[in-house]
């Protein structure tokens, strides 16, 4: 099986997620199947209120074990996967109303960007190529980072890149990653960015 380190990593370690851990409780993920629902190559999650199109060609498939506890729904094609992660935080609501709080409101860039690259080279040893940006993803403010690193099948090594943007909108952290053979991820880089234009969240 491949080691999907990446993804599981740049989910575990974001400064985001440290900071929510730190000031209030460990964020929960709600992955009760009946709040999914899948047309075609749309999918829609009414816990969290959101839908999304994946690219044509790629497979809807379901969350598996080894996936990280936050993951609600992946598509695949060839060597990359595309994976919506979801972390729910009502304290931080709470403690920083009103809802109208982003993720600017969380961690500025900077500060993103420098915890970002200290956790990661931390726990991920061979982490390079690191590249941040700020996005709207549906007129919510989003960071990003694109970095990469070795990843291995059996005894095969191989290098992975990893894109992952994540925004916080009414209690709600959304995490969408993309990863893929570093050969092919520049194709699937634009596949990608169609999948997060494509992504609309129900306000």
């Amino acid at each position: 099986m491949k080691n999907k380190f990446w993804i599981l990593g740049i989910i575990g370690v974001i400064i985001v997620i440290s900071i929510i851990k730190t000031l209030f409780s460990y964020p929960e993920t709600n992955k009760d199947e009946s709040f999914s629902n899948v047309q075609n190559s749309t999918y829609q999650n009414t816990a969290y209120n959101f839908s999304v199109t994946f690219p044509e060609g790629w497979k809807i498939s379901p969350r598996e074990s080894n996936d990280s506890q936050a993951v609600v729904q992946k598509a695949t094609k060839g060597s990359a996967t595309i994976s919506l992660a979801i972390r729910d935080v009502p304290l931080v609501v709470d403690a920083l109303s009103p809802e109208s709080k982003t993720i600017k409101d969380l961690v500025d860039f900077e500060g993103f960007k420098q915890q970002t690259k200290v956790d990661m080279e931390k726990a991920l040893p061979g982490v390079k190529n690191f590249e941040f940006g700020q996005v709207l993803v549906d007129q919510v403010p989003a960071y990003w980072v694109k970095l990469s690193g070795p990843s291995s099948i059996g005894n095969t090594s191989s290098e992975d890149t990893v894109k992952q943007y994540q925004f916080f909108y009414k209690n709600i952290l959304y995490m969408v990653s993309t990863t893929a053979n570093s050969n092919d991820f520049s194709a699937m880089e634009i596949e990608f960015a169609n999948t997060i234009n494509n992504f609309k969240i129900v306000k």
